[in-house]
């Protein structure tokens, strides 16, 4: 098995630094993408859900079917 030089190895880390980067980079890109579309769709969710609990007032005369 054969050695490699101090200066291959050295390429080989800044090529993997550059290699996990990109990976990362595209990786956090969608789940920013995926948080952002959850978000602006439950921010309208929870708005339109709490407004109907604040018209349909306390839920204190809940029917009770016997």
């Amino acid at each position: 098995m054969r050695q490699q030089s101090m200066i291959m190895n050295i390429l080989m880390v800044i090529g993997l630094f550059f290699v996990g980067s990109f990976i990362l980079s595209i990786v956090l890109g969608i789940v920013g993408s995926l948080l952002w579309f959850a978000i602006k769709i439950m921010i309208p969710v929870a708005i339109a859900v709490w407004l109907v609990r604040m018209i349909s007032g306390p839920s204190n005369n809940r029917r009770r079917y016997y």
